[in-house]
């Protein structure tokens, strides 16, 4: 062996013996994750403790009749499912080797909208006054906020603890999962059955929420995947 060859196999092991140096000293212990089946399981026990608090305190008193309305049903179930779909794809997503589908992503957008069509089936009063429309609609699109920003906040917070390698589209699932549950939930919860009202001032909060959600997750999941 040449002078030559001998002196880069040393420069060779040198620099590989300082590269596994450097990696060693920069690991840290982390706890195991928790299986996907029960951190979703935990995830989805949260949303349906504020399921039955807005049952117990729903400002709508027909809430028994309507029941019995099978779109009104489909549509909160629906929303509700889709919610959970989003979360598990968030959850999962954060993995690395686990990361979704194409196919994955459009056939939740797909029944998500097809969902939020139903939102046409219902009629708008044309009577309605504006003054009325807006002051009532601030408060449902504060509460469609309100109901999400927890289960936003547990859901960030699991798939932080995790390895996420697409903040946005990370932010946009987590955000979908936990402003399409809200969405189902207000259902429940606001008395007003308006299309327009519904459009307005709970479709389209929610889809703000997620779009914000989807800016939060490149800054706040950012650090996870350098």
């Amino acid at each position: 062996m040449s002078e030559l060859s001998r002196f880069s196999l040393r420069d060779h092991e040198t620099l590989h013996r300082e590269l596994v140096e450097r990696l060693v000293s920069d690991l840290r212990p982390v706890r195991r994750l928790w299986p996907l089946s029960l951190r979703l399981a935990l995830w989805t026990s949260l949303e349906v403790a504020v399921l039955l608090l807005i049952i117990a305190h729903t400002h709508r008193t027909d809430l028994a009749q309507k029941t019995h309305d099978l779109w009104y049903m489909f549509g909160i179930g629906g929303l509700g499912v889709a919610g959970v779909i989003a979360a598990y794809f968030a959850l999962r997503a954060a993995v690395p080797g686990r990361e979704l589908y194409p196919a994955e992503v459009v056939l939740l957008l797909i029944v998500t909208l097809l969902f939020s069509l139903l939102l046409l089936h219902q009629p708008s009063d044309a009577r309605l006054q504006l003054s009325q429309f807006i002051a009532v609609g601030k408060v449902c699109a504060l509460s469609v906020l309100m109901l999400a920003a927890l289960p936003w906040l547990a859901l960030l917070w699991a798939v932080k603890r995790a390895s996420p390698l697409s903040p946005g589209l990370d932010g946009a699932l987590i955000g979908a999962a936990a402003f399409l549950c809200s969405f189902a939930l207000m259902r429940l919860n606001c008395p007003i059955d308006d299309g327009l009202h519904l459009f307005m001032w709970h479709f389209l909060p929610a889809v703000l929420g997620i779009a914000l959600s989807a800016g939060a997750g490149m800054v706040l999941l950012r650090r996870e995947t350098r």
